[in-house]
């Protein structure tokens, strides 16, 4: 399949602003397990962030990599012309009976049509086995629905060509935080083609049992806490420091490895409710003074912070100057967002990306060259909102540190409970 100048300029813009605002570092692990190109493979993976996975996933291969995604059936009906650009872009609907209507399902038809035909091209398929993004680091169970359209894949050969699935997992450090860490891990890939006589014969065995080892290989590759008890266990991941791997200065595979260390340990520990209940009530402290628990781990002096209050101040115009349009892309998505919170960073990007920064340019150059006479100035003014955009969080951060420093030593002789609460739980990690 291939794509026409104006999509590849377009997918090229989209991973621009996705690897200038979104993105700080990528790790890929294990790309060599991928088969080689010219082959016939399905992609699957975990899904946590919403269409931020499917973009990463991508966007983590080379350019010349063209893959087919299944996304949700409703967005096809937006726009006529949206949808002809989603086709052009690689994606199929996908109808699910609980959101589509159980009379929409048979319409998958054509997608698996449309599917076997590309992956026979050999263009990958990427799937998600979880049927729909979960709440966090956890891992849901599997559908079989890829394995159907994998085997389905096979037989428009004739059987005659090896299909094969590809396990991976992504893992953000933080689902909310803009310009954070991604890493994709992929396992090896399983061939079908040992499967096929069996699964002529049985095919619903045979798919229960490949579902079943993708879904544990998967596992194998992710940070997965479980869904019980995920508040404090998010809590322990963002910015508790009871977990070592937050005061570590290390790569986030490194820290991947230290918090699958981390919580098979607090899962197997014999006081696990015991601190899961002291948690919620160290949780619950903090909150109360606006305080963060790494902050708490440091006992920063309040002298620390007296060289970077006066490089802020000093800065401070050239922030000012980063807010436009940036504070809008942060901002304003997030007063759409009605109810799933995994949905923050995918409005953040896609609603930058397609509707701010292209409308802002356009009322920038318009007010600054049209108006003013200064198309120099606008024009470098645009081309300058991604670093200004790196250095207004930066900033931003900076002073976000310099008032919990700032509060710590303001309310020092009010979190002796706090302290207390740490100690307990440290003691029975």
């Amino acid at each position: 399949m291939s794509r026409s100048f104006g999509i590849n300029a377009l997918v090229g813009y989209i991973r621009f602003v996705n690897e200038s605002m979104m993105i700080r570092k990528r790790y890929t692990i294990g790309l060599d397990n991928l088969p080689a190109e010219g082959s016939r493979y399905f992609i699957i993976s975990n899904h946590q962030n919403t269409a931020n996975d499917p973009i990463n996933i991508i966007f983590a291969l080379p350019f010349r990599y063209n893959i087919t995604v299944m996304a949700r059936a409703n967005v096809f009906y937006l726009n006529k012309y949206f949808t002809k650009l989603l086709y052009a872009l690689g994606l199929v609907p996908a109808f699910r009976s609980d959101f589509d209507g159980s009379d929409t399902v048979e319409k998958n038809n054509e997608s698996f049509d449309l599917i076997a035909q590309r992956v026979n091209s050999c263009n990958p398929f990427l799937v998600f086995p979880e049927g729909g993004h979960t709440q966090g680091h956890y891992l849901d169970p599997f559908t079989t629905g890829f394995v159907r359209i994998a085997f389905y894949a096979a037989q428009q050969t004739g059987w005659k060509e090896d299909i094969q699935i590809v396990p991976t997992a992504h893992h953000y450090h933080d689902f909310f935080a803009v310009h954070s860490d991604f890493l994709w891990s992929i396992g090896k890939p399983l061939s079908l083609k040992p499967f096929y006589e069996e699964y002529q014969a049985h095919p619903y065995k045979v798919m229960r049992r490949v579902k079943n080892l993708m879904h544990q290989q998967v596992g194998e590759l992710l940070l997965d806490v479980g869904e019980k008890d995920y508040e404090i266990k998010d809590f322990f991941i963002r910015t508790s420091a009871l977990n070592p791997s937050s005061l570590l200065d290390i790569e986030l595979p490194e820290r991947l490895k230290a918090e699958k260390t981390f919580f098979a340990s607090l899962n197997a520990n014999p006081h696990y409710d015991e601190i899961i209940a002291l948690s919620h009530e160290l949780k619950a402290a903090e909150d109360a003074v606006r305080l963060d628990d790494v902050t708490i781990e440091k006992k920063p002096a309040l002298s620390s912070s007296v060289a970077t209050i006066c490089l802020l101040a000093l800065l401070s115009p050239l922030f000012i100057v980063s807010l436009w349009p940036n504070i809008l892309c942060y901002r304003l998505p997030l007063r759409l967002l009605r109810t799933d919170k995994m949905f923050t960073n995918t409005y953040r990007y896609l609603i930058s990306a397609l509707v701010i920064y292209p409308l802002c340019a356009i009322i920038t150059l318009a007010v600054l060259w049209g108006c003013f006479g200064l198309p120099w100035l606008a024009l470098v003014w645009v081309l300058l909102w991604f670093p200004l955009a790196r250095f207004g969080l930066y900033y931003y951060g900076q002073c976000k540190r310099v008032a919990q420093i700032w509060r710590y030593n303001r309310l020092k002789d009010k979190i002796l409970d706090i302290e207390n609460l740490r100690r307990a739980i440290k003691d029975l990690l």
